[in-house]
C-alpha cells in the first residue's frame, strides 16, 4: 500500500511542473523567426555622406538566401556642394543660380559572407546607378539686374561599382550602419556652362563632354531593418 502512495506522491509533484512548461506564458523566441524583432531581412536606409553630394536617395535592402540579397534606391538630387572640388564649375551658390530638382535611381546585389540570416556582416556588392544634377544660369549685367539671358548646365553620372563594406547590426534593437567603399567605372554626360565674362550674354558657351572616368564612391548608411 506504501508503494502506491509512493508513486501517488511523485503524480502530485511533477504533474504541476508538467502543465505549466506546456501552457508557460512565454514561449522560447527563436531569433531567426519571420516576425521576430532581431531578424533582419528588410531594411530601408539613408546616406548622409551622400548628401553632400545632392543625392537624397533613399535605399531599400532584402535578402533573398542566407547569403545574398539585392538593394535598390530612388529619390532626388539637388544642388551638389562638391560639384568645384573635381570639375569646372561657373558657379554654385550665387543668386542668379537656379537648382533644378532631378532624380538619382541605383541597383545592386550583395553577397553577404557569414551565414547568420540577417543582413549582417561583412559584404561584396555588384551596383548600378544614375544620377542627374540640373541647374539654370541667369546672366546679371554690371548693376546686378537680371538680362534675361538663361543658360542650362547639366551633369548625368552613369556608375557601375564594385563595393566592399560591412552592416554592423546590433544584438538588440534593429537600427544600423553600413560602412561601404566602391570603386568602378562612371560615365560622364555633361552639358557645362561656361563664360569668359559673366556680365556679358555673348560671353556664355555651352560646352558638351562624353567622357568615362574612374570612380570612387565612400559612404555610411544609416538603416532601420525590420
Amino acid at each position: 500500500m506504501i508503494r502506491h502512495y509512493k508513486y501517488i506522491f511523485l503524480w502530485m509533484v511533477f504533474l504541476p511542473g508538467v502543465l505549466f512548461a506546456q501552457n508557460s506564458p512565454y514561449p522560447e523566441e527563436d531569433a531567426y523567426e519571420a516576425d521576430s524583432l532581431y531578424a533582419v531581412r528588410n531594411a530601408f536606409k539613408i546616406d548622409p555622406v551622400q548628401i553632400i553630394f545632392g543625392d537624397f536617395q533613399v535605399y531599400f535592402e532584402k535578402m533573398i538566401t542566407s547569403h545574398w540579397s539585392v538593394e535598390v534606391g530612388f529619390g532626388p538630387t539637388r544642388r551638389n556642394f562638391s560639384a568645384s572640388w573635381f570639375d569646372y564649375e561657373l558657379d554654385n551658390f550665387g543668386e542668379n543660380v537656379d537648382v533644378k530638382t532631378r532624380y538619382a535611381a541605383s541597383a545592386a546585389v550583395r553577397y553577404y559572407f557569414w551565414d547568420v540570416e540577417e543582413l549582417a556582416g561583412p559584404y561584396l556588392s555588384l551596383a548600378f546607378s544614375h544620377k542627374r544634377f540640373d541647374k539654370a544660369y541667369a546672366v546679371v549685367d554690371t548693376s546686378g539686374a537680371l538680362s534675361g539671358d538663361v543658360f542650362d548646365d547639366s551633369r548625368q553620372y552613369t556608375s557601375a561599382m564594385v563595393f566592399a563594406g560591412y552592416q554592423a547590426l546590433g544584438r538588440s534593437g534593429n537600427i544600423f550602419a553600413d560602412f561601404y567603399v566602391g570603386l568602378g567605372i562612371r560615365q560622364r554626360t555633361f552639358d557645362i556652362v561656361r563664360s569668359t565674362d559673366i556680365y556679358d550674354p555673348m560671353a556664355y558657351s555651352i560646352d558638351r563632354e562624353n567622357s568615362f572616368a574612374p570612380g570612387v564612391q565612400v559612404g555610411v548608411k544609416i538603416g532601420f531593418g525590420f
